[in-house]
């Protein structure tokens, strides 16, 4: 039986291998520039892609956001990675086998984006690949 640390712990550092591996599928990913989606300091909430990943930080030590809007480039999302899975010691509160689409906004034709809606777990990191 191990401590809550030790397996904290042990789950991080899993999490950590499979964001390598997410990281290292994506051929020259280096060469590609990291775009801002979002931030904001109040929410505690990071957003970029890179490539064809999106990248979804909330590092709000005690807030959850439940239907929380990303402007993204359309189509559908699929979760590859997410830390509050419980396999990295997470809650498991996300169905990481639901798509997500986006949703069509007239005032963000002209950028091809549309709102991405998405629950993001207090203190939890997400990585979801575009499938256009």
């Amino acid at each position: 039986m191990c401590s809550l640390a030790e397996f904290l712990a042990e789950g991080l550092g899993d999490f950590d291998a499979a964001m390598l591996q997410v990281i290292k599928s994506q051929k020259n990913i280096q060469k590609t520039p990291v775009q801002e989606i979002w931030h904001s300091d109040y929410d505690q909430v990071l957003a970029y892609t890179r490539k064809d990943l999106l990248f979804v930080f909330n590092f709000n030590p005690s807030k959850s956001f439940t239907g929380y809007g990303l402007l993204v480039p359309a189509g559908s999302y699929e979760v590859v990675l997410n830390s509050d899975a419980k396999e990295f010691g997470g809650n498991g509160l996300n169905d990481d086998s639901v798509k997500h689409f986006t949703m069509f906004d007239p005032v963000h034709k002209k950028y091809h984006k549309e709102w991405l809606k998405l629950y993001i777990p207090a203190r939890s990191c997400m990585v979801l690949k575009l499938d256009r």
